[in-house]
Parts: structure tokens; C-alpha cells; sequence
């Protein structure tokens, strides 16, 4: 999107002349631009010869540590950086940046422009350093627009000030969106990617959340206009979390219109961070339906490949009765529920019970000291195999019956995991000693009118796979909360027809097993003959 004056290989070559003299962190290349642009902004034309540029260089900088190097070495540096022209300063920060620091994809800032609409004519965009040439581009394509941009970092804004400069309707704000009072206007439009994870420290301020991302939320919602929006990208946490980011929903849901939940493509911001995140798009007054979308990218995302487009996988409206009805704002969910297996498993004849009324669920136990020989084995996601629980390598912990009786496992229990890379189910059978799971571990105990090994082989299913994945809070590594799985719909067939699934499927896998076994006894035969033979 972006048109940089300079070629991505000049401004890389420029990168690598700094890096190549020692400069390799990227506050280092940061000074040196800064140190740069600034002799070049002084010297406007004058002299440029090593000493004049060196001695400017000094006068400017002044408030900076001393330049590590003489003469020499910044002419080199001054000569291999002054061709950068704004859009190649925006370029630049984002090579130095590196990935260390949160950067904006292009296809982003592209996405945003869509919402300034014909009427929008205030628009402000926070830290704006994390913003390439791309924004130039979008300001300059709306010369009618009032924007205000943000930076929290003194020397990038410093940058960005020259930057935007010569740009009448560009109004450059230093400002921390983590604060209240960091400006007084209100807007039509606002855009921002805040800080992901992490907690601000705030003296006095009343936020609901300390989380920055959150308070970033709740801080510029105030500053939107009747009818303006806010446009923002926040982690998945916003969509399951409990404790302060669920109280946190509840007042945006209370006050504040949801128009839009957009889950955008795993590693849209790689390197930086390879978790999940949602665009959303708020305003003011009460939500009446809200479009859910999923976005995928046009080709695999790597360091070296960035997205270039994103597609609309899945678009589905909800109406605030039925998005009320979803666990959080959880998007996966509402779109299974259009998925085709689902359907066809929801409009089935088979009675259906939710699993809160078929099943007790609990997780496992959190467990610290093992012991060599104790008296409660413990079973970890570990021990969960492909063909059920392998009870010989069990941990083991010394502890009173009593203080791990709500844990102890009984026959039939299904065991999920509640964390780890992938989603792994077992059905406990009883052993002689006393088995516990561990706190990565939730447990289905069902009812009468269920069977362990039937459960087992529902959730297993495409349809059963499917809503699990739905359940799934977590943005990189799998997190199953055994809260939501009470909420889980399964089906309920007579005991006797449970029982010859169970069978046919016990029947299946035994000459499966076998067939295998005797597959890898042949084949050894055949290796064994074939080297009898070589010598």
C-alpha cells in the first residue's frame, strides 16, 4: 500500500552500514536516525562536509549521551541515512524495530482506512510509531480528515514531528492512552493497536482493568463522539477472560454499542507475537446486532511474508438476544454453530442434554512435591496416549486421603486436557492405587444415563472436535476452561445402544491393535531376512 521513495533493499543496505559498525539494538539505530534527521533539518542546505556535519550533529544532540565514534564514522553514517525521506524514516523504525517492538502490518492500516467514511472528519490514531509509510498514505488520501496522532516515545515523536511536519491537516500529540486526561477532545473515528499483555502502573485512576490493552479500551471509549467508533485490536484474552476483563465486558456491554468482533489471522503480527487477536469496532449507545467476521490471510504468514490481503472466511450476523447467549464474546462458538456438522448434529432427532445436567465436571489438582513411592499416582497430559492412559509411568506424591478426596477418580471419568498444544481425551478405568489428575487435566463424571466410553467417543468426533475448539480461551496454547465445558450440548442415546457403540468401536480397535502388531512382526521377519542375506 505504502509508495517509500527509497527500495526496500536501500533502506535494508542502510540498516545493515549501522549495524555493521556495532549499532545492533534498536535504540542504538533509533539515536542514529534521530542524530541524522536532525543534523540534516539544521544544516538545511548549508555545508556538509565531515566537520560541519559532525559539529551540527553535536549542537543538536546535546541533550543525548555523547556519539560513540568520531568524525569519520558519523559522516559514514549521516551520508548512508540523510537520503531517507519521510516515508523512509516511518520504513526505517520498523527496521530497527526489528520485531522486538509491536509494528502495524500494512494490510492493518489498510483495513482501518475502510472506516473513514464520508461524514468521519476528526480521526485520532494512537502511538503512532508503531505505524509505517502506510498511514502517510491513508492521511494523505483524506486531506479533509483532522488527524490526531499519538506517540508515547519522546524520540520517535521527536521523528514523527518532522515526519508530519509539512502536513496541514496532521496534528501530533505526545500522549499516554494508558492515562486519564490525555487529551480533551473527542473524536469520530479512533484507531488503535495497544500494548498486548503486560500491566500498567496507575496512581489514582479508576480503571477497571490493569491490564494496558484494557484500560486502553475503557480510556478511549470516552473520547469517541455521539455516533463515532472505536476501531481497535486486542488479544483473545478480551473474549474469555474472567475477573477484571469479564467485569470489564459487562461495562461495555452495559454502555456502549458492539458493532463489530473480527478474529483476525493467527500471526498477523509476527514476529512480535504469534497470538490470537480480534478487530473490534465499538461506539456509543446499545448494541441491537453485531457482525461477527473471520479473517484469514491470503497466504501463510512468516517473518519474510507478511500478509498481503485479508479474506473473509466466515460473516454471520447476530442480533443482541443471541449474541447475549454466547460464552463471553466468543466468536469461535457462534460460528460452529453454522458450521454444516453442527447443524446436522442439532436438527438430529437424539436427544440432547447439556452436559451439566448428564455429568459433573471438575479439574484436576494442582500438585508440586513427587515423591519416589507415594501413596496417589497423578496422572499428567503426559500420560494420555492415542490408545488411552499409560498407568505404568504415572507420577506419584505422598498426601492424606482426605485432602485429595474431591479428586479421586473413579471408573468410567473422561478426562480432557485443559491445556497443552493440542486437546487429548481418555476414559479413566480403576486401578489399585488411588489416582488423582493434575490441573491441566478437567474431568467429565457422568451420570447414569451416560457412558464414560461413549462420551468419549462423541467428543471425539468431527461435531465433538469441533465444539471443543469452540471452548478453546486460549491464544497460543490451548486453555479449556471446565466452566464452559458444563455448558457443552451432547447426545443421549438409550444405555443400550451406547453399549454396542462401545462394543463395535472395542471390537474394531482390538483387531486394529492386532492387525498392526502383526503388520510390524511381518515386516520385522522381512528386514531380519533381507540382512541374513547381505554377507
Amino acid at each position: 500500500m505504502s509508495k517509500s521513495s527509497m527500495s526496500d533493499k536501500a533502506l535494508f543496505n542502510a540498516a545493515n552500514v549501522i549495524r555493521s559498525y556495532g549499532f545492533l539494538d534498536q535504540s542504538s539505530m533509533i539515536d542514529l536516525l534521530y542524530r541524522v534527521v536532525m543534523t540534516k533539518k539544521a544544516l538545511s542546505g548549508k555545508g556538509d562536509d565531515c566537520d560541519t556535519v559532525y559539529r551540527t550533529m553535536q549542537e543538536v544532540s546535546a541533550t543525548l549521551p555523547r556519539f560513540p565514534g568520531d568524525a569519520d564514522l558519523f559522516f559514514t553514517i549521516y551520508n548512508a541515512l540523510s537520503p531517507l525521506d519521510e516515508r523512509g524514516i516511518l520504513s526505517f523504525i520498523n527496521i530497527a524495530n526489528d520485531g522486538r517492538e509491536l509494528f502495524a502490518p500494512d494490510v492493518l492500516i489498510e483495513k482501518f482506512s475502510e472506516y473513514i467514511e464520508a461524514g468521519t472528519s476528526k480521526v485520532l490514531v494512537t502511538e503512532c510509531e508503531q505505524y509505517g509509510p502506510s498511514l502517510l498514505d491513508v492521511i494523505e488520501s483524506n486531506p479533509k480528515v483532522q488527524f490526531t496522532l499519538t506517540s508515547r516515545q519522546a524520540i520517535k515523536t521527536e521523528l514523527l514531528s518532522v515526519v508530519y511536519a509539512g502536513i496541514k491537516h496532521v496534528k501530533l500529540l505526545a500522549a499516554d492512552i494508558y492515562s486519564y486526561g490525555f487529551t480533551t477532545e473527542r473524536y469520530d473515528l479512533i484507531l488503535s493497536i495497544p500494548i498486548f499483555g503486560g500491566r500498567v502502573l496507575v496512581n489514582g485512576e479508576d480503571f477497571i482493568s490493569r491490564e494496558p490493552d484494557l484500560i486502553a479500551v475503557q480510556n478511549l471509549l470516552y473520547h469517541i463522539n455521539m455516533d463515532g467508533n472505536l476501531v481497535m485490536v486486542l488479544p483473545a484474552k478480551i473474549t474469555f477472560g474472567g475477573g477484571s476483563t469479564a467485569a470489564l465486558r459487562e461495562y461495555i456491554e452495559s454502555n456502549y454499542k458492539i458493532k463489530e468482533i473480527s478474529a483476525l489471522p493467527a500471526g498477523l503480527f509476527t514476529p512480535y507475537t504469534s497470538i490470537r487477536t480480534y478487530l473490534f469496532v465499538f461506539s456509543t449507545g446499545r448494541t441491537d446486532d453485531v457482525v461477527l467476521k473471520q479473517y484469514e490471510s491470503d497466504k501463510p504468514i512468516r517473518k519474510s511474508s507478511p500478509c498481503k490481503s485479508l479474506v473473509v472466511k466466515n460473516e454471520i450476523l447476530l442480533f443482541s438476544d443471541e449474541f447475549a447467549d454466547l460464552n463471553g464474546w466468543n466468536v469461535d462458538m457462534a460460528f460452529s454453530e453454522e458450521d454444516e456438522d453442527i447443524k446436522a448434529f442439532s436438527n438430529s432427532p437424539v436427544k440432547k442434554l447439556r452436559l451439566k445436567d448428564a455429568a459433573t465436571v471438575f479439574r484436576g489438582k494442582a500438585v508440586n512435591a513427587k515423591a519416589e513411592s507415594g501413596n496417589v499416582a497423578v496422572i499428567n497430559i503426559s500420560n494420555i496416549t492415542d490408545t488411552g492412559i499409560d498407568y505404568e509411568h504415572l507420577d506419584q506424591i505422598e498426601e492424606e486421603e482426605r485432602k485429595v478426596s474431591r479428586y479421586i477418580l473413579e471408573d468410567g471419568d473422561v478426562l480432557v486436557t485443559a491445556r497443552g498444544t493440542t486437546v487429548k481425551i481418555a476414559v479413566f478405568e480403576k486401578q489399585p492405587m488411588i489416582c488423582i489428575p493434575s490441573a491441566n487435566i478437567n474431568v467429565i463424571r457422568p451420570k447414569d444415563m451416560l457412558r464414560g466410553a461413549y462420551l468419549k467417543l462423541f467428543l471425539e468426533s468431527p461435531v465433538g472436535i469441533k465444539m471443543l475448539q469452540s471452548l478453546q480461551r486460549g491464544t497460543v496454547v490451548v486453555n479449556i476452561n471446565y466452566k464452559d465445558i458444563i455448558e457443552l450440548e451432547v447426545p443421549v442415546l438409550p444405555l443400550e445402544a451406547q453399549d454396542a457403540l462401545i462394543e463395535e468401536y472395542n471390537t474394531g480397535l482390538r483387531f486394529y491393535k492386532e492387525t498392526i502388531a502383526a503388520a510390524e512382526e511381518g515386516w520385522r521377519g522381512v528386514q531380519q531376512g533381507i540382512q541374513s542375506k547381505l554377507y
